[in-house]
């Protein structure tokens, strides 16, 4: 693992591809899952440095997701970006573990700024 390597994870796959291109461009070794069962079984052979994930997705759900890496991934860093900003979810999604949350569409100088920050601080 590289701390420059960050698995994004979010079915809505026009999304996954321009969030993984920028980041790409920024330097950045991008490994994209279209779900959070796919991205698990990724995360059981591969390390990251970061993981960002959609909140509303199938099956299993960005909070439900931190909430299954968190049992094996403890140091994990992870970022939620949400539609839903609600004071609920933001509360939810502390309690599991997430990081950062972030609003869709994502502040593309926010996001790159908390992603430096935080492969600096670890």
């Amino acid at each position: 693992m590289t701390m420059k390597s960050i698995i994004i994870v979010d079915d809505d796959i026009n999304y996954l591809h321009i969030l993984s291109a920028l980041l790409r461009s920024k330097g950045f070794n991008i490994t994209a899952a279209t779900s959070a069962a796919k991205a698990l079984d990724i995360l059981n052979n591969t390390r990251f440095g970061m993981i960002i994930t959609d909140y509303n997705m199938p099956g299993m759900d960005g909070i439900k997701f931190a909430t299954r890496i968190r049992e094996t991934y403890p140091d994990g860093y992870i970022i939620m970006i949400t539609g839903d900003i609600s004071p609920n979810v933001v509360e939810t999604a502390t309690n599991a573990g997430i990081n950062h949350i972030l609003a869709k569409p994502v502040n593309v100088t926010k996001l790159m700024a908390i992603i430096r920050s935080s492969l600096r601080v670890r």
